[in-house]
């Protein structure tokens, strides 16, 4: 999380080349990515090096399937905290594993959280205990997901 949200970089077309393509393959070869753009290889690797020390690439990573690892249950959780506890609240929230999204929102709850689970029965002891137990949560409205059927990156 390396860029504050509605703040953007310059981009050019090169870099936006280099970014679709490691989003569509993290392990797509420089050469490969140099033939997609039309230049160096050298200037590829330059460019690379620059938009990670730029904050634009924040990590190269793979998407598995969370069926195949065992984690067949996502939520969405809407979060409305205590406005004197929401920072101490946020922070807890974070360090739980499951937990791979924490949004701030607008609205009637402060909080969107993503939670992924092997089963209903770790999801009610998540909200119940990693969840709802912290001080600071004033109401959830837990939402189950059913069907997944789009995931991915912003585009780039």
């Amino acid at each position: 999380m390396g860029r504050l949200m509605g703040e953007s970089t310059d981009l050019d077309e090169v870099d936006r080349i280099i970014l679709r393509s490691l989003r569509d393959n993290a392990r797509i070869s420089l050469q490969e990515i140099s033939r997609r753009s039309g230049v160096s290889d050298a200037t590829i690797q330059f460019r690379l090096r620059r938009l990670k020390a730029n904050g634009v690439i924040e990590r190269f990573t793979i998407a598995a399937c969370p069926a195949a690892t065992g984690y067949a249950v996502t939520a969405i959780i809407l979060v409305q905290t205590d406005g004197d506890r929401h920072d101490r609240t946020l922070a807890e929230l974070v360090r739980v594993p499951q937990i791979t999204e924490v949004y701030g929102i607008l609205g009637e709850y402060d909080l969107f959280l993503k939670v992924w689970c092997r089963s209903l029965e770790e999801l009610k002891m998540i909200i119940n205990d990693n969840i709802r137990s912290l001080p600071g949560i004033e109401d959830l409205h837990e939402i189950i997901v059913m069907e997944r059927a789009k995931e991915e990156m912003p585009p780039v």
